[in-house]
């Protein structure tokens, strides 16, 4: 028996449980420290894994199992409540991990603004991959902590994974507890399908160009420790780094100057001290 009928609970569970944690989740900014850059805090990673995982299982199960637009590789039998189950058990955390950086992004909200594409999104994204093939002729302004291209991308995800949201729970409702229309239905399944391919297209992309690429190998490591190189930020993103420097010497003088105050509210007794040792002196004379 697939494993979605026996605890189709978790569907509705794992979006709550993803909301639920990010209220209680402490998020920390990206900061400088000797050599290197904190790009991604534990949070970002952790939504990031969460739905890497599950989209990944999720597309090579539902290709396994059958698009509206391909044919399945298994019959029904064993094999197909296998990967029935992966893909539930893929969808749940897809689920959570999404609805975790739904929370997240409603929480810190102006982090969402870091990922938006600028009105330069296409001469700037032209320009940045023709400098890499070689091509000398452009020149780049300097980049923020993620390229134009990728914002672009950010876009294109966000569309798809509504899309598989939205259609995969209905199917699911559809399957548990609720009898829609046939035609509703048909519709929902090609939308599900037609935006599983469209997230392919992305998931292809996006490994290639953040993984196997040369260029993205010290950068990459970031989403599993949460650093990267001073130099590489300085080369790739050094439009970013000026803010966090700024940012940087601006809590320097801040703490040099809670210092500061410390120390003078420190040898402040010292100095109303003196005036009353000389009391008893004075009443002497």
């Amino acid at each position: 028996m697939p494993w979605f009928d026996q605890a189709p609970w978790l569907v509705a569970l794992a979006p709550f449980l993803g909301l639920f944690l990010s209220a209680f989740t402490k998020r920390k900014d990206p900061f400088l420290a000797g050599d290197r850059v904190y790009r991604h805090d534990a949070p970002a990673r952790i939504s990031h894994w969460a739905h890497a995982v599950g989209t990944t299982v999720c597309l090579v199960s539902g290709i396994i199992l059958g698009l509206r637009f391909t044919p399945a590789f298994v019959d029904d039998g064993p094999a197909a409540v296998l990967w029935q189950n992966a893909h539930f058990v893929a969808a749940v955390v897809f689920l959570f991990g999404t609805f975790y950086y739904l929370g997240n992004t409603i929480v810190s909200h102006w982090r969402l603004r870091e990922h938006l594409p600028t009105k330069n999104v296409v001469s700037y994204t032209i320009r940045h991959y023709s400098l890499l093939i070689g091509i000398k002729k452009f020149t780049m302004p300097p980049e923020d902590k993620y390229f134009e291209s990728e914002k672009a991308a950010y876009v294109m995800a966000v569309v798809t994974a509504v899309l598989l949201v939205v259609s995969g729970l209905f199917k699911a409702a559809a399957h548990v507890f609720l009898a829609l229309p046939d035609g509703l239905m048909n519709v929902m399944f090609w939308i599900h399908d037609i935006a599983a391919a469209l997230m392919l297209v992305f998931l292809v992309a996006h490994v290639f160009f953040a993984v196997i690429a040369p260029f993205s190998w010290k950068t990459f490591p970031s989403m599993f420790t949460g650093w990267m190189p001073l130099g590489e930020a300085e080369k790739e993103h050094r439009g970013w780094l000026e803010r966090l420097q700024a940012e940087h010497d601006e809590r320097g003088e801040d703490e040099r100057a809670l210092e500061g105050a410390a120390k003078t509210a420190a040898d402040e007794p010292t100095r109303t001290v003196a005036p009353a040792g000389g009391a008893p002196g004075a009443q002497g004379r």
